[in-house]
C-alpha cells in the first residue's frame, strides 16, 4: 500500500515521526492527496509532531509555530548558532529615590540574580509578553517587552532606599506574574526579592503607572539572606538560605501580610553551600564537607524531614549531633565535596518520572553529575570539561536534551548534551531497573562546546567602579580599549521551556544569548523568525551601532570527549553577519555541523580579536 493510500489517522501517526518541519512540508508536495490530508489535519499533525519530537516541552496550542520554534532552536543548538549582545536599559521609568547616600561602595561589582518569563496573550505565537528583571546591586531593573501586533518596550528601575551599603544588595529575585494566581493582573508585575541584610518581600510594580508597593513580608528575624529559591507548579514554596546555615520554608501563596516560615531546616553536616527546590515537596542541599555532601529532604505542609544523604565513606553517627531519631541513609560519592549549583530537570523528556526525581549538581571537581532519586546508583552520569578547571557557578536546563553551565572564570558558558556518555550509564540503568530513559534515534554526541562572553561591555553599560573587569588598556593604535571580561557567569535564566533566549548574569550586567542559526535568520525561514522571535538584531555594518542591538563576536572551543586526554581543543571564532561571503552560503559553508558565523582559528591565529583581547 502506498503512503498516500493510508487512512488519515494512521498517516498522522507516521508524520509525527518525521525529523523536522521541512520534511513534512516537502512530503506534502509529493502528491495532491498527501497535500490535502496534511492541510486538513495540520493542527493534529503538528501537535503530534511537537509532543513526539519534543516531549515534556510545554507550549501554547499554536502547533505549527511551536513545531517551527522548537525545530529552529534544536538546529541552532546542534550548529552552535548563538547570537550574543549586552542588555542596555534605555528610556526607563525611575521609581523610588532619585539619589541615595552611599555608605559603603563595593569594589567587586554586583552579582546579578535574574528572573524571566513569557506568556502568550494574543491569537498567535508572535503575540506574547516577555518580562526580564535582575538585581543591579541595591537597584531592581525590569524590562517588559510586548511582542506581536502591539509591540511595546518598557523599562523600570526601582531604587527605594535612601541610604545604601553592600548589605542592601539584592541577592535573589523571582518574577511571579506567570503563575495562574496573578495572570489576570496584566498591568502590574508581582515579584519576590531578597536583600543581603535579610529583607524578603513580595512586591507589586505597575510599569504603566510608575508605582510600586510591598504586598507581603517574609519574616526572617533579620538573618542575613544568602539566596532564595521558589518552586514551580501549584502550591509554591519559598526556601530562604540564611547565613547562619539554616533554610527557612514559606508558603508563597497566602493572603497573610507577614509570612512566618512553616519550617526551618538545619543541615546534619557542615555548612550550606547551595539550596535548590527540586519540586514543591523536595529540596536538595549541598554542603562543603565530605560527609553529607548532598542531602535530600521532603517538604510537607507542616515541616521538613530528611530522606537521604550522599557522603564520603561511612559516617560515624555517634559523633553527629542532630534531632532526628532515624538518620538518613548515606551513600558514597567521591572525593569532591563542594556543590556550587543544583538544577532540577523536572518531568524531563529524556528521563521521565515526576518533578524532583532527576536533577544536576555542579561539584568542586568542575564536573556536573546527573542524579536520579529512583535509581540505586546516586550518580547516573557525569559531564566534564577537562579544559576548564574553574568552579561552576550556575546551571540551566535548556531545550529538551541539553543544559548550560556558567563557569567561575573567563566568562565561560558551556553547552552539554544530556545524552553525552549515556551509553554506559543511563541506558544500563534503564535496562537494569526499568526507569524511563529514552535512547535518541541517532548516535550520542561525543564532544561539546564552550564559548567565552569576553567582549567588553559598551560604555553606556559599565564603568570602572562597578565593573572592575572592564578596565582600559592601550591598543596598538594608541586608543584606550577595555580588557576582555574574565569573570564568572553567576546566574542564567530562560523565559520559557520553548524560548530560544538565555540571559546570563556577569559582574555588573546581563548578556542575552539567542540560540538561532544564521540560515534561519537569512534563509527561507527569515520572515517567520522576524515575525515570531522578535530578536531586533543589528546585522548590518554601522559606524555608531546601538549597544542594545550590537551583536558580539564570540570565541570558543570544541571540548574533546571526557575520556580523551590526548586531543587538542579546536578553537573557533565568530565573524560579523555582514562579513559572511556570499560564496560561503552558496557553497554550504557551515551547513554540515557549524553555523555560518563560526570559523576555524588558524594555527598562528587567536580566538580573540584585537578588540576583544
Amino acid at each position: 500500500m502506498l503512503l498516500s493510500e493510508l487512512p488519515a489517522e494512521i498517516l498522522y501517526i507516521i508524520l509525527a515521526h518525521l525529523p523536522n518541519v521541512n520534511a513534512l512540508a516537502n512530503l506534502s508536495q509529493t502528491c495532491h492527496r498527501l497535500h490535502k490530508t496534511i492541510l486538513d489535519g495540520e493542527s493534529v499533525i503538528f501537535r503530534e509532531f511537537v509532543q513526539t519530537r519534543f516531549p515534556g516541552i510545554e507550549t501554547p496550542p499554536y502547533w505549527r509555530d511551536a513545531a517551527q520554534a522548537l525545530t529552529s532552536r534544536s538546529r541552532a543548538m546542534y550548529k552552535k548558532g548563538i547570537t550574543a549582545r549586552f542588555i542596555v536599559p534605555s528610556d526607563w521609568t525611575k521609581l523610588g529615590h532619585q539619589g541615595a547616600i552611599v555608605r559603603d561602595r563595593s569594589t567587586l561589582g554586583y552579582k546579578p540574580p535574574i528572573s524571566s518569563y513569557e506568556i502568550w496573550n494574543g491569537g498567535s505565537w508572535a503575540d506574547r509578553k516577555e518580562v526580564m528583571a535582575w538585581g543591579a546591586g541595591n537597584q531592581l531593573v525590569m524590562r517588559v517587552n510586548q511582542h506581536g501586533h502591539s509591540m511595546k518596550q518598557q523599562w523600570v528601575v526601582l531604587d527605594e532606599l535612601d541610604a545604601l551599603d553592600v548589605y542592601d544588595d539584592i541577592r535573589s529575585l523571582h518574577l511571579l506574574s506567570s503563575q495562574k494566581r496573578y495572570q489576570n493582573d496584566t498591568d502590574v508585575e508581582h515579584l519576590i526579592f531578597g536583600r543581603a541584610r535579610g529583607d524578603i518581600s513580595h512586591m507589586v510594580i505597575s510599569h504603566n503607572e510608575g508605582k510600586y508597593e510591598h504586598k507581603q513580608i517574609f519574616k526572617t528575624n533579620e538573618a542575613s539572606t544568602v539566596a532564595t529559591d521558589l518552586s514551580k507548579g501549584p502550591n509554591p514554596v519559598l526556601a530562604a538560605t540564611f547565613q547562619g546555615d539554616a533554610v527557612g520554608f514559606y508558603h508563597a501563596e497566602t493572603d497573610e501580610e507577614e509570612i512566618e516560615p512553616f519550617a526551618i531546616l538545619h543541615p546534619l553536616f557542615g555548612t550550606i553551600s547551595t539550596t535548590r527546590l527540586l519540586s514543591s515537596s523536595t529540596v536538595a542541599i549541598g554542603t562543603g564537607l565530605s560527609e553529607g555532601s548532598l542531602s535530600i529532604s521532603q517538604i510537607t505542609p507542616t515541616g521538613v524531614s530528611h530522606l537521604q544523604a550522599y557522603s564520603l565513606g561511612e559516617p560515624e553517627w555517634a559523633r553527629i549531633e542532630h534531632s532526628y531519631e532515624n538518620p538518613p541513609a548515606v551513600q558514597n560519592l567521591s572525593r569532591e565535596t563542594f556543590i556550587g549549583a543544583i538544577e532540577p530537570l523536572g518531568a524531563h523528556s529524556l528521563t521521565g518520572g515526576s518533578p524532583g526525581d532527576v536533577f544536576l549538581t555542579a561539584w568542586e571537581s568542575h564536573s556536573v553529575r546527573l542524579h536520579d532519586l529512583r535509581a540505586p546508583d546516586p550518580v547516573v552520569n557525569i559531564y566534564v570539561d577537562n579544559t576548564d578547571t574553574n568552579p561552576i557557578y550556575s546551571l540551566l536546563s535548556f531545550g529538551h536534551d541539553s543544559f548550560l553551565v556558567g563557569s567561575g572564570g573567563e566568562g565561560l558558558v558551556k553547552i552539554f548534551d544530556l545524552r553525552m556518555g549515556t551509553k554506559s550509564r543511563a541506558l544500563d540503568t534503564q535496562m537494569e531497573t526499568g526507569y524511563s530513559y529514552r535512547a535518541p534515534p541517532h548516535h550520542y554526541p561525543e564532544y561539546g562546546f564552550s564559548t567565552f562572553l569576553s567582549t567588553p561591555a559598551p560604555d553606556t553599560f559599565t564603568n570602572e567602579a562597578a565593573h572592575p573587569f572592564a578596565r582600559y588598556r592601550e591598543s596598538p593604535s594608541g586608543h584606550r580599549q577595555p580588557n576582555s571580561y574574565r569573570g564568572p557567569v553567576y546566574a542564567m535564566s530562560s523565559p520559557s521551556p520553548s524560548s530560544p533566549t538565555v540571559y546570563a548574569g556577569v559582574v555588573g550586567g546581563i548578556v542575552q544569548l539567542d540560540f538561532v542559526s544564521t540560515d534561519d535568520l537569512f534563509g527561507p525561514n527569515r520572515e517567520w523568525c522576524q515575525k515570531n522571535l522578535g530578536l531586533d538584531l543589528n546585522t548590518t555594518e554601522t559606524q555608531f551601532p546601538d549597544p542594545s542591538t550590537q551583536v558580539m563576536n564570540l570565541g570558543g572551543y570544541e571540548r574533546p570527549a571526557p575520556y580523551d586526554f590526548g586531543s587538542v581543543s579546536k578553537l573557533r571564532r565568530q565573524r560579523e553577519f555582514w562579513k559572511i561571503p556570499p560564496e560561503d552560503m552558496l557553497n554550504g559553508y557551515g551547513q554540515d555541523s557549524w553555523d555560518w558565523r563560526w570559523g576555524n582559528v588558524e594555527q598562528r591565529g587567536t580566538w580573540r580579536s584585537l578588540n576583544d583581547s
